[in-house]
């Protein structure tokens, strides 16, 4: 596996992200007690695709088609400064996950998907991030 880390909301210890790149795509996932509350795609671990068919499950974890990525970072691995900013946003539970100190997404409680600064338009797997 590329990547796995698991972060834990010290003040609310039933809340928890979890970042996972399976040498595809890499996901951040807000759980709550186990249940993913939300999640939002990072990067493409493998080339990004032209298209993506949404409909063929088999394909899961979805990989963020061209039309959608504004930006593709390098895949984590263990020397990546992964940092994650707890808070609250209209009384839910939210995450802002960084890389090296630079913002890449915003997960909030029952936002599926959450917000992305590596994608140029709304899609499936991410939101735009709008400050």
């Amino acid at each position: 596996m590329g990547y796995f880390g698991q972060y834990f909301n010290e003040e609310l210890p039933s809340f928890s992200v979890i970042i996972e790149d399976d040498d595809k795509v890499c996901y951040a996932y807000l759980l709550e007690e186990n249940q993913i509350i939300s999640d939002v795609w990072l990067y493409n671990h493998i080339d990004t695709p032209e298209s993506v068919d949404w409909k063929n499950k088999e394909d899961l974890p979805f990989a963020n088609p061209t039309m959608f990525v504004k930006k593709n970072i390098s895949p984590f691995d263990t020397s990546t400064s992964i940092n994650i900013q707890w808070g609250s946003y209209d009384g839910k539970v939210c995450v802002k996950v960084y890389a090296s100190n630079i913002l890449l997404a915003k997960l909030e409680k029952d936002a599926l998907p959450g917000w992305s600064t590596l994608v140029e338009k709304d899609g499936p797997l991410a939101l735009v991030y709008r400050t």
